[in-house]
């Protein structure tokens, strides 16, 4: 068997061939759960169910402080159940360690508690929450047992309150030393924040705005005080013109009069000024000199702000020239006059005053002065503009570095300033959390369903362990038989054949008893003996008989003789007609498949007048002799061929018992020459099958050497017979067949299912080695749906028995 070619039927057929096989097994290994039943140790465990309370204050008023969820918290307290020094004073407690224990013998006490001890969760199927756990423990005492529930539900309820009252505690004093760290950081972040305000002052950019405004207010004032200042100096400028030219007005009109002059008197020298000479020499309130201190005055005043070519100037040059000249002629004619009046008196002193100063150029010299402390005054005023303006712009232009400084120290200050927020709830919120688990109104473990005394064992567990040995028997059961099978090396399927020997196989042929499995009363076609066995058979509720047995009522049934076994008598008598299942039982599935492969061979012939087929097998016991009497009788008798069967295995003849003709005479006789080779032949009924026994001289065997005389007798009988079928020897035990094998246009190898070796069969085929046609024909095969076809030619043949 190949396992690359099983199908899942396969696995089926292999389970069903070894059943007694896997049935040991599975006999041995429950056998061997039984007694582990009966043997191991009772062992009780005790239960307990603790639930989840949840807090009993909505959490949108207090937040739960303990971190983690109910499964950490679970875990961190079975690991303090679990540890070493709790479980060692359980077993001090209850008086689990053995008198006088070591060290050693206490370490396997607590492992053992350790591993009799099952935390389970349970949590709702809609979400991972935890809403209750079960503790449980387990002893070979059910008191004991719930003893120790008992004390591991009371240690970890314990454990949990202790547990959140230190987590709450921690974080409650955590929460403190942060907010006094937080408050430090942000008196010194607010301090850094001042200092920096106070070092920049005026250069902040929340300043900004004001230094713009201010800044815009002095480059005004600066423009102000500088448009101030051009006036002021414009207005000197005005002023020495108007004086330079006044006094050179006056100068030149004093040339002109002769009261310009110096005098000398006594020594001091008087400068006299036009205006003064006009005054002493004229009337005074004269209409022409105050005209002409007027024309003057604006002259100055036009000079200062208009060229000589402006007409004002030139119509005022004109009017003072006028004046002048009219003047002029009136001081001309007072001298006249003068001249002609006696001189007057001397003045009573010598002394002249020393400067007459014309108050019109005192009034021009005093605004000038004026002037000039006023341009000094706006020189300065401009001056601290400029440095004013110079410090704001610096501020502005600074303004953007102290932001970025500022940002960063607000940035510092907001973050610490939020930490300290969050931590001062943090903190208010411990606070609440510490009195709500010190009320014990926050979460809480409660038992549910205290510790009870168990009264069924949990170990062992029976139907486990017997289900175990169950499926451990099959397992090892099936196992070793498909080993079995693996290593057996047998062809049992058409595919297997065809794949491994590389022939096509011409038919599959079921088991023969299966076309003998009928109702009761169906006896028809048989010999009369052997129905008359079969009725009484039958009677007695046994299968019909196919071979050869002492008891025909004992024939076929189940674990009585059956045909192509090796371990089976060789059937004699009429008993041996059966095998001809082809005569007897022309309606059941054996005789199709013998159909099958007679007209195939009749389609694989062709054109061909007459066909030789030689039948053989590899080893002796595999059907040859009753596939060729079968398919003869096909040929024959359903095919209406003539045909002829020879048996030619002159070591094993059993053709002539097939058919229910003598013994001889035969081919032997006919080698021989002992009796003609028309009498040897032998016709079976009033078919087209004609039988050439193998004959036998006096209980000599015929020699190898009157083979070739074989050749000359099937070469005669050619043009009488379609078809001449030879039941040759099996190929290994004899060398006959390797000698009849060149007689053959066709060679037929039986090979029976589940029987032959494979490697028995290449082996065959290579020392053959046939150079014509050939094919395989598998008997005692199981066929696919042959239950159904059975049943389908049975109910037909018992209607035509009607």
């Amino acid at each position: 068997m190949n396992a690359a070619m099983l199908k899942p039927r396969d696995f089926w057929d292999i389970a069903v061939r070894r059943k007694w096989l896997i049935i040991g097994f599975v006999v041995i290994f429950v056998s061997v759960a039984v007694a582990l039943c009966v043997t191991l140790p009772r062992s009780y465990r005790s239960k307990t169910t603790i639930l989840v309370e949840t807090q009993r204050i909505p959490e949108r008023y207090v937040s739960p402080v303990v971190g983690g969820t109910v499964s950490d918290r679970i875990s961190m307290v079975q690991q303090n159940v679990l540890s070493r020094t709790f479980l060692g004073v359980v077993a001090e407690r209850f008086g689990l360690y053995p008198p006088g224990a070591t060290m050693a013998q206490k370490d396997g006490v607590v492992e053992g508690l350790r591993q009799a001890i099952k935390i389970e969760t349970k949590g709702a199927r809609t979400d991972a929450r935890v809403e209750s756990f079960s503790i449980s423990f387990a002893h070979s005492d059910p008191m004991m047992a719930r003893n120790v529930t008992a004390m591991f539900a009371d240690e970890i309820i314990a454990q949990n309150i202790k547990t959140r009252e230190m987590l709450v505690e921690g974080t409650t004093k955590f929460l403190d030393d942060e907010m006094r760290k937080a408050s430090e950081s942000l008196e010194q972040q607010e301090q850094a924040i001042a200092m920096f305000k106070k070092r920049h002052m005026g250069e902040l950019p929340g300043q900004v705005e004001a230094n713009l405004q201010t800044l815009n207010r002095l480059q005004r004032d600066l423009t102000a005080t500088s448009e101030a200042l051009q006036d002021r100096t414009d207005r000197r400028s005005a002023l020495q013109k108007m004086i330079s030219s006044y006094e050179a007005i006056g100068m030149s009109f004093g040339d002109q009069t002769g009261g310009g002059r110096a005098r000398e008197n006594g020594g001091t020298v008087a400068v006299v000024s036009p205006n003064a000479a006009t005054r002493n020499t004229g009337i005074a309130g004269d209409p022409l000199a105050t005209r002409l201190r007027d024309l003057e005055r604006q002259l100055a005043t036009l000079t200062a702000e208009y060229k000589d070519t402006y007409p004002d100037v030139i119509q005022v040059k004109q009017e003072i020239a006028q004046l002048k000249s009219r003047m002029a002629e009136r001081q001309t004619a007072a001298s006249r006059e003068t001249k002609e009046e006696p001189a007057p008196e001397k003045p009573r002193s010598n002394k002249l005053p020393t400067g007459i100063v014309d108050p019109y150029v005192h009034d021009l010299k005093r605004e000038l002065d004026e002037n000039e402390i006023g341009i000094n005054a706006l020189k300065e005023q401009q001056r601290r503009l400029t440095v004013q303006i110079k410090e704001y712009e610096q501020r502005v232009e600074k303004a953007p570095e102290r932001e970025q400084e500022l940002l960063v120290l607000q940035r510092d200050y907001q973050n610490t300033r939020r930490n300290y927020e969050s931590l001062l709830e943090k903190q208010l919120n411990a606070r609440i959390s510490e009195n709500l688990e010190k009320r014990q109104a926050g979460e809480t473990f409660r038992i549910l369903d205290p510790a009870d005394v168990p009264t069924k064992p949990e170990s062992p567990d029976v139907m486990k362990i017997m289900l175990g040995g169950l499926l451990l028997g099959c397992a090892f059961g099936y196992g070793t038989a498909f080993s079995l099978e693996l290593m057996a090396g047998v062809i049992r399927r058409p595919e297997e054949a065809e794949t491994l020997l590389g022939l096509p196989v011409l038919a599959s042929i079921p088991h023969l008893q299966t076309a003998y499995q009928a109702e009761k009363g169906v006896s028809r076609n048989l010999p009369a003996s052997l129905a008359a066995a079969q009725e009484q058979g039958n009677g007695n509720g046994a299968k019909p008989a196919i071979a050869g047995k002492a008891d025909p009522a004992r024939a076929g049934v189940k674990g009585g003789i059956l045909p192509w076994k090796k371990s089976n008598p060789r059937p004699t008598g009429r008993w041996a007609e059966l095998n001809l299942v082809a005569k007897w039982r022309p309606n059941s599935v054996v005789a199709e498949q013998f159909r099958v492969a007679a007209t195939r061979m009749v389609l694989s012939g062709g054109a061909c007048k007459s066909m030789v087929v030689v039948v053989t097998s590899a080893v002796v016991g595999e059907g040859k002799s009753t596939t060729a009497s079968n398919l003869a009788y096909v040929l024959g008798n359903d095919l209406g061929k003539s045909t002829l069967l020879i048996d030619c295995d002159f070591k094993r003849p059993t053709v002539h018992e097939y058919c229910g003709i003598p013994i001889k005479p035969g081919l032997a006789e006919a080698i021989y020459g002992d009796t003609a080779l028309e009498n040897c032949l032998h016709q079976s009924g009033t078919s087209s099958l004609w039988v050439l026994p193998s004959g036998r001289r006096d209980h000599r065997l015929v020699d190898l050497t009157k083979i070739p005389q074989i050749a000359g007798i099937v070469t005669d009988l050619r043009n009488r017979f379609q078809f001449i079928l030879l039941d040759a020897p099996p190929i290994l035990p004899l060398a006959d067949m390797n000698l009849l094998a060149g007689l053959a246009d066709m060679i037929l190898v039986i090979v029976r299912a589940g029987v032959t070796q494979q490697e028995l069969v290449q082996k065959a085929l290579k020392s053959l080695k046939p150079e014509n046609r050939a094919g395989i024909i598998l008997v005692d095969s199981e066929v696919i749906g042959q239950r159904y076809t059975q049943e389908y030619y049975l109910a037909a043949q018992k209607r035509s028995y009607i």
